[in-house]
């Protein structure tokens, strides 16, 4: 038997026994606060499992550590987790842990403990992060909050990973909804335990992939694109939690490829009562795109990837403490400038560009003609350094970081632009332009316009609404009649596959370009 040490921000955080040989990622993926960042997952395609080796004997660099990894990276003794095979005793650092303090802030109020007093949990599960929320359904205000990385994601960071591994593997299956309710299960008993308080319920909103793999069935049906328009019975199993017996439900999603938390993030954000035509944006993941226009809810997504995220970038983190969540240029003194997620004591500690940031850096290196619209850089280069002199701290950003971003972009504004056609509307049209989850709710709105990922509306018109789907879950379990209001909603929805539009490739391909959206 051997031991693996494990070391976090200079910790010493676990001791792992293992029998030789084992693989590094799959050892680590054991615990949960020594499980690391994947989107592959473990196939060393996405280069985000970063350890470094500190002792121990390991095997040669593989073809995908080269391929990934920088010249300074392998210097420093860093490697892929998934690539790594353990043969003795070893000590490792993590460089990219799945576990993290916080994703960003969740605003809470004190308790108030009254002999009316009614307390009930919100959760949205989505296919990054999970938040959960104590609510006050009396005086209707969150009393506590919990944000974590969805721990899921050590089966990989992207939706459709997760359902290959649940189809073909049940027993992954089940620890994937397993992994939900611990979470929720140990987050809840904590608050009971702190608060002194009696908690009535449990409601879960989320992608439709997400309550797939919560319930654990259905899975296969997402697969099959004559699902992703078809309501999909994500009902759970169990109707408590097994320690705690609260009763939990969640809500049904609308149907393959569009969840509860985009119907409920409609609520909460009242976008059925707009005066004239409205759009709404949760970017994500797998980005949500809805249109409220002449009593009609056209509804959609697409494939975003984990870039907005911040995964799968050289240089990318998600919205989170020491994330950069702003870039700027001042063309006064040739230089740029950054802002940070959260107060932090030591420049040491900065983690690199979240979604945002990445988005502004875009923008500032188009105007200043060091980024063609194509997406190449204008030098013959692979990569640029970018100093962020308030911040003491060099940003370097890959042609690839631009490439996997670009697709997302292209991929969100071909599917506003096809929804407004298909509906007949024009962004002329938008009275509101409501923009949802952790990658909005930093976004420069002048640099998302100029780059082509927002339809160029007035700025006045442009509200970020942050986590919408959570404070529409919130209101759902205040409401007297939650389920007249999803179903007053459903009533007005036109569903659009865009896999089944012919000219949305084309859109896709124009969008592709680093310029401001064609006028729909």
């Amino acid at each position: 038997m051997f031991i693996l040490s494990v070391t976090l921000n200079h910790q010493h955080i676990a001791d792992i026994s293992f029998t030789s040989p084992c693989n590094l990622f799959n050892l680590l993926a054991m615990y949960e606060h020594t499980r690391v960042r994947s989107a592959c997952p473990g196939k060393g395609t996405c280069g985000l499992c970063l350890v470094r080796i500190d002792q121990g004997a390991t095997g040669e660099l593989t073809h995908y550590e080269h391929q990934r990894l920088s010249a300074g990276q392998i210097a420093l003794g860093i490697r892929l987790a998934c690539q790594v095979e353990l043969f003795d005793h070893a000590s490792v650092t993590l460089i990219n842990p799945l576990t993290i303090e916080a994703l960003d802030t969740l605003s809470i109020h004190s308790p108030l403990v009254t002999a009316n007093a009614r307390y009930a949990v919100a959760v949205d599960l989505g296919s990054t992060q999970l938040r959960i929320s104590l609510w006050d359904s009396v005086q209707q205000r969150r009393v506590a909050g919990y944000c974590r990385f969805n721990p899921q994601a050590c089966y990989g960071t992207d939706i459709l990973n997760r359902l290959t591994v649940a189809t073909t593997d049940k027993a992954a299956g089940l620890a994937m909804s397993k992994l939900i309710q611990d979470t929720v299960e140990r987050v809840v008993t904590e608050w009971i335990d702190t608060e002194k308080l009696r908690i009535a319920e449990i409601l879960i909103v989320g992608n439709t992939a997400m309550l797939a793999l919560l319930a654990n069935k259905h899975i296969k049906q997402l697969l099959q694109p004559e699902y992703w328009t078809q309501a999909i019975d994500c009902s759970l199993s169990f109707s408590t939690l097994r320690q705690t017996q609260i009763p939990i439900t969640a809500v049904q999603p609308v149907a393959g490829f569009v969840g509860s938390d985009l119907l409920v993030g409609l609520l909460a954000v009242r976008l059925t009562h707009s005066p004239g035509s409205a759009l709404f944006i949760d970017f994500g993941t797998n980005t949500e795109i809805a249109l409220w226009h002449r009593n009609k809810l056209w509804l959609t997504s697409v494939p975003g990837g984990p870039a907005f995220e911040g995964c799968g970038i050289n240089c990318g983190v998600a919205a989170e403490q020491g994330a950069i969540s702003h870039v700027n240029y001042d063309a006064a003194t040739g230089e740029f400038y950054g802002t940070l997620i959260g107060t932090l004591t030591d420049t040491g500690e900065i983690k690199g560009l979240c979604g945002s940031g990445l988005c502004d850096v875009m923008a500032c290196l188009l105007a200043l003609g060091q980024l063609k619209k194509n997406g190449r850089f204008a030098k013959a280069v692979s990569e640029l350094d970018i100093e962020l002199v308030n911040l003491h701290y060099r940003v370097t950003v890959k042609k690839q970081d631009i490439d996997i971003f670009q697709r997302a972009k292209a991929a969100t504004g071909a599917g506003i632009s096809k929804l407004l056609s298909i509906a007949g509307a024009s962004s002329a049209d938008l009275t509101r332009l409501c923009i949802a989850g952790s990658f909005g709710q930093f976004l420069n709105i002048q640099h998302a316009q100029a780059i082509g990922l927002l339809p160029g509306c007035a700025p006045e018109r442009v509200e970020l609404c942050g986590n919408a789907s959570l404070m529409g879950c919130e209101q759902l379990l205040s409401s007297p009649n939650r389920d007249e209001q999803l179903n007053e909603l459903k009533r007005r929805v036109e569903m659009v596959n865009l896999s089944q539009v012919s000219a949305y490739e084309e859109a896709f391909v124009d969008n592709l370009y680093l310029q401001p959206m064609p006028l729909a």
